[in-house]
């Protein structure tokens, strides 16, 4: 009887390391299960780090999905619940992700997302780094302030990317502390995934960074900040280059004189904003050539059914820019421009009350596990 021949014996092994970066990664993983040769070769960093850059440079080959981290307050007290939500021909799914079990903290907050994996925060200050596709995770230690470092109050902001120029990840801390006239001196942690350690970096001065989490496109952190301009507010958004660990500043597009607030996104690496108006108006913005501000091009202008009572901001826009999901407090919205439809995606929390905190991310094999 003749021995079942190996795939590596009939194709070479470079057609089949194109082919199976064209696949879903639910083929993916269980492709490992076939031969050791499988396993080895899907386990490698280099076919974890080229699927990456094969799906970011090949929109139509990449699902987006979105994490969504809810808290409940019901009969049985305080629940923290991680769900999965697919997008796909105008249609959402809704599924229970049971990966974290109990490592997952009642005050648990996603903190970014990046390469399919998410930041969150831990319990006893702790942070962990995510793939809820493999269901992996890596639990590290978060940084603290010690002696009140600046003085008086301050305010913290997260922000967590990829740092391509040496293959690593890193989470960054930002601790704010007012000062006079609206300013704020901030000083600044970086943790590296790689390293396995955190360091201060310069830090620097800025108006009020609103933006409680960074947003992370091109290699970037975006920040949405604003300083008074009476009797109006002036935003702007402040940035943070990981390969070279310095800030900046990119301006946001034209806006109409009223009462504002932005909110940031990204939606298929595009940096994406929600200009916000007072009561019922919301524009949407994307850049389509990052780091260019004349290319900033409206999307669309939404006229909500109800007055504002928070703020819109951008989860997800369609290739066709016809569709929107949008996030309004704890409630996930899908938008349709052609008819003006809205409509409301359930079966991710119930109870008295709760906190809904969402990632966009696409499915990987990488590993929370930097080396």
């Amino acid at each position: 009887m003749a021995k079942k021949s190996d795939l590596s014996t009939i194709l070479p092994q470079e057609i089949i390391f194109e082919i199976l970066l064209r696949l879903p990664i639910k083929s993916l993983l269980r492709f490992r299960c076939v031969s050791k040769s499988m396993l080895s070769l899907l386990s490698s960093p280099l076919f974890k780090k080229t699927h990456v850059d094969f799906t970011l440079k090949n929109p139509k080959f990449t699902e987006y999905r979105f994490a969504v981290l809810a808290t409940v307050h019901g009969l049985g007290g305080k629940i923290c619940r991680f769900y999965n939500i697919g997008f796909q021909d105008s249609c959402l799914t809704v599924a229970r992700h049971s990966c974290l079990g109990k490592c997952l903290a009642l005050s648990a907050r996603i903190l970014g997302s990046c390469n399919g994996l998410i930041c969150l925060t831990g319990s006893s200050l702790t942070l962990m780094l995510l793939n809820p596709c493999t269901g992996k995770f890596n639990v590290f230690p978060d940084t603290v302030l010690v002696n009140n470092w600046g003085g008086g109050c301050y305010y913290v902001r997260y922000g967590f990317g990829y740092d391509a120029s040496i293959d690593d990840y890193k989470v960054v801390k930002i601790f704010s502390f007012p000062r006079v006239e609206g300013r704020q001196e901030n000083r600044v942690d970086v943790y590296s995934l790689k390293d396995k350690s955190w360091k201060m970096i310069q830090g620097f001065n800025s108006c009020y960074l609103h933006g409680k989490l960074g947003v992370f496109a091109n290699g970037v952190l975006h920040w949405e900040a604003s300083h008074s301009h009476w009797p109006f507010l002036f935003w702007e958004i402040v940035t943070l280059d990981l390969s070279v660990e310095r800030f900046g500043k990119t301006a946001l597009p034209s806006y109409e004189d009223g009462s504002i607030y932005w909110k940031l996104g990204v939606s298929r690496g595009y940096l994406v904003g929600c200009c916000n108006y007072e009561p019922n108006k919301v524009d949407v913005w994307v850049m389509k050539e990052y780091g260019v501000e004349k290319s900033w091009t409206k999307l669309v202008t939404i006229l909500l059914p109800v007055n504002l009572m928070a703020y819109i901001s951008p989860l997800f826009v369609a290739e066709n820019c016809d569709e929107f999901l949008l996030q309004y407090e704890e409630e996930l919205v899908l938008y349709n421009s052609r008819d003006g439809s809205f409509n409301r995606v359930d079966g991710y929390t119930s109870g008295d009350f709760r906190q809904v905190q969402v990632a966009t991310y696409f499915e990987s094999l990488v590993s929370p596990h930097v080396q």
